[in-house]
Formats: structure tokens, sequence, C-alpha cells
């Protein structure tokens, strides 16, 4: 299984945009409002973040995103073996296709088909 990407709550946008620039040399990607929350994606060539800052200022958990090529197959795996989404599926304003599960410890993992 291959990351796609981790996602980190953030509570200052900017700041935090301004820090992942500079210090590990990410560059903007794309940013979007989604279900009550500032998105903002960056990479450097070799990893891909999310900064997830929520509009009415609470802290989210951090998450990590796998990819799949296959979402409905893998939720149609997932649920027969008793795994319910936390959140999803839904179809994103940039294309990808996205679900969310809940760990046995309350971890949030999210599958992304681009």
């Amino acid at each position: 299984m291959k990351v796609h990407h981790y996602g980190i709550s953030v509570r200052d946008m900017d700041a935090a945009l301004e820090f992942y620039k500079k210090a590990l040399g990410m560059k903007e990607r794309f940013r979007f409002h989604w279900m009550g929350e500032h998105l903002l994606f960056l990479d450097n060539g070799s990893i891909k973040i999310e900064l997830v800052e929520r509009i009415d200022g609470t802290d989210e958990a951090s998450h990590i995103a796998y990819v799949t090529h296959h979402l409905e197959g893998l939720a149609d795996s997932l649920r027969e073996r008793g795994v319910l989404p936390l959140e999803g599926p839904y179809q994103l304003e940039n294309g990808w296709r996205t679900v969310f599960y809940e760990g046995r410890s309350g971890e949030v993992i999210e599958f992304v088909e681009e």
C-alpha cells in the first residue's frame, strides 16, 4: 500500500504554509474549502501533505491517506469485513474520490482515488 498524503491539523494556515515552504521546500498545489475546513495541499516532489484548518477553530486529528485505484472495490471489501466508513465516499472538487475510516484506537485512515 502506498501513502498518498499526510494530513496535519493547523491553527493558522498562513503561518503553517510559510513554515512548510521555508523549512521543507514545499510548494502549494491547490486549496479549497470542504465541510467546515480549509484544506491546502503541498508537495516537495517526494511527499504530499494536507494542511487542515477547521473554520470553527477547533482542532482535528491528523490522519494518513493511502492511494487506491478502485475506491468502490475497497469500500465493498471493507464492508464485507464489517468495517464501515466514518465519512464518505465523497467526490472532491479536484476530481479525487475519498473515503474515511476509523481504526480501532480512534485513528483516522483515508483512502484516495485520483
